[in-house]
């Protein structure tokens, strides 16, 4: 070492350690040697690909759930759409007027002059009372009917479609007989006595539609009409719905009967009949000589 050169630690000759020059002359202070540092390294670099292809990935997936969900809600809303637009068009084929022949909510047969004894019936196709009434009477009211001495008006109705395990079957068979009654008026009296003479039993799912059209062929009201068409797409419903309604809710036009209570109510010149269903020539007196 030399004068010149500046104080510090110095590496010593062929030893692990290094001794101290004070700038003029070695001193006995001595220390180990600083290891050398590590050469210094490229950094590795972080791979990118991989975090591209992940992010790729996702992208993908996301897109993937994003087609989903669109496809999903434009499905459905096709659906959604499908089944309110064959709601819309049954209902569209509904009708809440009444049918050709009747009077208001009453289907109506005779034509009897101002003599005539006015007998109105609201019956239910599914109440066997209604049943034992028609099979009791409905050969007078007939004859009564044809002779001009009554006026018969007919009001189906719809209260016991709780009982048919809900295929509606009152409101099936009130909307098959004003079909008939509004395109082959003249069968409907056939077609009303059909109805009860293969009457169902309550709480049994009732006749088919597809029944209800073969009993219109059997009335000989099917061919050359659109019956069948206006059963299928519950034409007259809405009117025996509406006509249901109004009877529950009263009064019973120009009778003295406040609401309807059950069926078969029986109106003879606007007085009620209270007498047996099962009678024939109770009922007959009452309507004949109009005693209660």
């Amino acid at each position: 070492m030399t004068d010149s050169t500046p104080a510090g630690w110095y590496p010593e000759p062929d030893s692990s350690r290094e001794r101290w020059w004070d700038g003029r002359a070695w001193t006995d202070q001595t220390q180990d040697r600083a290891p050398s540092p590590a050469p210094a390294t490229a950094r590795t670099a972080r791979p990118i690909w991989p975090w591209i292809l992940g992010g790729s990935a996702v992208v993908v997936v996301a897109i993937a759930v994003v087609t989903v969900l669109i496809l999903t809600s434009v499905l459905g809303s096709l659906v959604r759409s499908s089944t309110k637009d064959d709601g819309a068009s049954r209902k569209s084929s509904a009708s809440s007027a009444a049918p050709g022949g009747a009077t208001g909510d009453g289907i109506v047969l005779g034509s009897g002059g101002d003599d005539a004894v006015r007998v109105v019936t609201y019956i239910d196709y599914f109440c066997p009372f209604c049943g034992q009434f028609e099979a009791t009477n409905a050969r007078q009211l007939s004859d009564w009917v044809e002779s001009g001495d009554v006026v018969l008006e007919v009001h189906p109705i719809a209260i016991l479609d709780r009982s048919s395990l809900g295929t509606k079957y009152s409101t099936r068979a009130a909307n098959a007989a004003a079909c008939v009654a509004d395109s082959a008026p003249d069968r409907f009296a056939s077609f009303n006595a059909l109805l009860f003479e293969n009457q169902p039993e309550e709480n049994t799912e009732g006749l088919s539609d597809a029944d209800l059209i073969g009993l219109v062929d059997e009335a000989e009201a099917l061919e050359g009409t659109g019956v069948a068409d206006c059963i299928d797409t519950g034409r007259f419903i809405d009117w025996v719905t509406d006509a249901t309604a109004r009877a529950l809710k009263g009064p019973l036009p120009n009778s003295d009967v406040d609401t309807l209570s059950g069926t078969p109510t029986v109106i003879v010149d606007g007085v009620q009949y209270l007498g047996g269903l099962d009678d024939p020539e109770e009922f007959a007196d009452f309507v004949l000589r109009g005693e209660s």
